[in-house]
């Protein structure tokens, strides 16, 4: 009866610990004076993004809070100050990066992805990004220009041969084999071809980081805590085999690079990374370590990837959903182009691309939200923001704010034209975030697509299909259509 009663007891203190473990920061934004939901003590209000799905839940919110600049969000035990007011916004980005100059890390990740822009803070991340930004320059993704043209090539071979036989083709597969190929030739100069063997080692390796482990995810989202014991006891988050791998790759390539006399040759993200310092100085401090630079190169790869196919299948997507588009689509790229690939100067030219490119990320957006850490107290627009509170900015629900884009559930690349764009905010739409901490690579990213796109217009149409779900019913979890993005491709007759 003792051990029994010294059990229960042990039991009793241990849920009584976790609960006040789990609720300890739940009266935060009732001291702040800020609006938000009712919480539950395990979840926080992390039960409502599994009610509604990580999409609709900014919006419900979003819509609920109309007239407040902020509303609080408990992610399970912490407190996240959910940013509405573009204004807002804007002095968090800009004005006040000072304050807000750190991201949020929901788990802390090993070597040697531990030491990427995303995850470095303060000073280091400065350092850095002043070392990779000339990478990201005009004239260095111009010369990037050859390998996206190898890479659409190949596609458009597949396509002919897709075409040809009348298959049915799903776009977010096709377009994750040939972003990956465009990223493997980009950033290190390889030739994988995930189009031809989807199975290749660089391909299922990718695949294994981008989807990490779900029961482990699941336990550290809830208690954050946890993913260092996870990684001490040898069950990373991130697959740590794969992260090897790559930057063994890297490595490798580094290696052979400079028995070859190769250095400053190939032109691919590696190739310009390897010679940041001599951009930046040769004064003490001004080169990156091969730490660094395996994490660069593996944000590289894992932050041009997964994104770009995303924004490029939705597009082709909506493209063959909407024929009167398609078309318009089709003439400006024969007008500017005709059947030549376009170069990087023509890319810049295609206006009405850029509108449909631009309209397809805000009906579905690749990136679901934005975060900052406060890093000191700072007072913006009469709100006081305490030092490391994670702020949120919800970027579906401003996309999709009727008072923003009427009719926000239709498809019009004409919300992005030069009249209508100067009515709007500018940070009404924050596909590639804003202010010094913005996506380094969006540049690189926007000319892969355009390039890419025009390609596919020159010689096909994207059509409707026995498959084809539209209107699209996105995920729950994360950027895709539930139904998948089916279509068919149509020679073109000209």
């Amino acid at each position: 009866m003792i051990t029994l009663a010294l059990i229960g007891s042990v039991v009793l203190l241990s849920a009584f610990a976790f609960y006040k473990y789990m609720t300890a920061n739940h009266g935060v934004f009732k001291k702040m004076g800020i609006e938000h939901q009712p919480t539950s003590w395990f979840f926080g209000n992390f039960n409502l993004a599994i009610k509604y799905g990580i999409f609709e839940v900014q919006k419900v919110f979003y819509n609920k809070y109309k007239d407040k600049k902020v509303y609080g969000w408990y992610d399970t035990r912490k407190p996240v100050l959910v940013v509405k007011d573009l204004d807002m916004i804007k002095d968090i980005f800009v004005k006040n990066f000072a304050s807000f100059v750190d991201r949020y890390n929901l788990f802390e990740v090993n070597p040697p992805f531990r030491d990427n822009l995303l995850n470095l803070r303060g000073e280091h991340w400065k350092h850095v990004r002043n070392i990779v930004t000339p990478a990201f320059s005009s004239g260095r993704i111009k010369k990037m220009t050859s390998h996206i043209h190898r890479n659409a090539k190949i596609l458009l071979d597949n396509l002919q041969h897709i075409c040809e036989t009348g298959q049915e083709v799903e776009l977010r597969d096709l377009s994750a084999c040939f972003t990956l190929d465009v990223i493997a030739s980009t950033g290190f100069g390889l030739e994988i071809n995930t189009l031809k063997d989807p199975k290749n080692k660089f391909a299922t390796e990718a695949q294994k980081v981008i989807n990490p482990n779900p029961v482990l995810f699941t336990f550290v989202l809830f208690i954050p805590e946890l993913g260092k014991i996870f990684s001490k006891l040898g069950f990373p988050i991130l697959p740590q085999k794969s992260m090897d791998y790559f930057a063994q790759v890297v490595d490798q390539i580094i290696e052979k690079r400079k028995r070859d006399g190769l250095n400053g040759k190939v032109n691919d993200f590696l190739d310009l990374v390897m010679n940041a310092e001599a951009e930046a100085g040769h004064g003490e401090g001004q080169e990156l370590t091969r730490t660094e630079i395996h994490a660069q190169a593996l944000l590289f790869i894992f932050a041009g990837f997964d994104t770009t196919a995303t924004v490029l299948s939705f597009t082709l997507f909506f493209l063959a959903m909407n024929p009167e588009v398609l078309k318009k689509a089709q003439q400006e790229v024969d007008a500017k182009c005709g059947q030549d690939l376009p170069t990087y100067d023509t890319a810049q030219t295609l206006t009405y691309l850029d509108m449909c490119i631009n309209e397809s990320i805000r009906v579905a957006s690749p990136a679901i939200f934005i975060n900052r850490r406060c890093v000191q107290d700072t007072n913006i627009q009469g709100i006081h923001i305490p030092k490391d509170m994670i702020i949120l900015i919800p970027i579906c629900a401003i996309h999709s704010d009727p008072e923003i884009y009427p009719d926000p559930d239709k498809f019009d690349p004409e919300r992005f034209n030069s009249e209508n764009k100067a009515t709007r905010h500018p940070y009404a739409h924050l596909p590639f975030g804003q202010g010094p901490r913005n996506c380094i690579g969006m540049r690189l990213a926007l000319l892969e697509l355009k390039i890419v796109m025009a390609a596919i217009l020159q010689k096909f149409s994207p059509v409707p299909c026995s498959k084809t779900v539209y209107p699209i019913k996105l995920s729950k979890v994360r950027p895709r259509a539930q139904d998948g993005l089916w279509v068919k491709f149509e020679q073109r007759k000209k």
